[in-house]
């Protein structure tokens, strides 16, 4: 099983996008995956349309507890898009967890993907630098998927979020602690094809200057938002074709880096 979690420090780069995209994608390739919601606002949640199977049962049930070992595996709940997809769901309550400072509250969802059945896990991350929520994305994941837009706040994102990974890495250095987080790469969604504004030119040399640029880009395409306001997967619409195309292609690059 490998974990990823898709991340920025800036918002409205499509980091939710992002992270359902690649996680329907992998279930349409075949695999078992589930997609953890780890924002508080829920958006990927909403956007697929699923509840817990009990109030409370929450990704927060799980960052909440001192002992949930193994819990992922039972709040888990299908999806209505794919048998291979499964969704942990979030909820705004979640972000009380933000306050949590206890002793190893940051390996709390490392310890309950123990025993899960799946072949791949995302993780939506919050947007935030460097809390409890995304320590506990940091210590549970494989690698790491940067979001972006080809704007000067995507760029940024990127760049406070490859701190925030630098800083978590050099401190489990010192502390003589595994660390198994890798830079996987960068997703930039929300391309214009049709024409190539100067901005976006320079936010695209900017982020392929890190070496870590994934492609293809994903296109621009005015579906994606009505496909989330409909709860539906984009790739059931003709006009969202190139953009679920997009995210496929991404999804089996990312899958050979993984399993290189």
């Amino acid at each position: 099983m490998h974990t990823l979690m898709v991340y920025s420090e800036a918002g409205g780069v499509a980091k939710t996008t992002t992270a359902v995209s690649l996680a329907m994608s992998g279930a349409e390739q075949g695999r078992q995956v589930v997609l953890i919601d780890l924002d508080p606002r829920a958006a990927a949640t909403k956007w697929v349309d699923v509840e817990p199977s009990e109030p409370g049962l929450h990704i927060g049930a799980v960052i909440g507890n001192a002992d949930p070992t193994g819990w992922v595996q039972d709040l888990a709940v299908p999806s209505g898009w794919h048998e291979n997809l499964r969704v942990v769901p979030s909820d705004r309550s979640l972000s009380h967890q933000e306050a949590d400072r206890a002793d190893h509250a940051h390996l709390r969802l490392r310890m309950a993907l123990t025993d899960l059945q799946a072949d791949l896990v995302v993780i939506d991350c919050p947007n935030r630098q460097g809390g409890p929520l995304t320590q506990n994305a940091f210590t549970a994941s494989d690698g790491v998927i940067y979001a972006a837009r080809p704007t000067s706040d995507g760029c940024d994102g990127v760049h406070g979020a490859r701190q925030s990974v630098a800083a978590f890495k050099q401190s489990m250095a010192l502390l003589g602690a595994a660390d198994r987080l890798t830079e996987v790469g960068i997703v930039v969604s929300d391309y214009r094809d049709h024409i190539t504004p100067k901005d976006q030119s320079v936010a695209v040399e900017e982020l392929r200057e890190t070496g870590l640029l994934l492609t293809p880009l994903v296109p621009a395409r005015s579906i994606v938002p009505k496909a989330r306001l409909a709860c539906d997967w984009l790739g059931r619409y003709e006009k969202g074709e190139p953009v679920a195309t997009a995210y496929a292609d991404l999804a089996a690059v990312i899958s050979e880096r993984i399993t290189a």
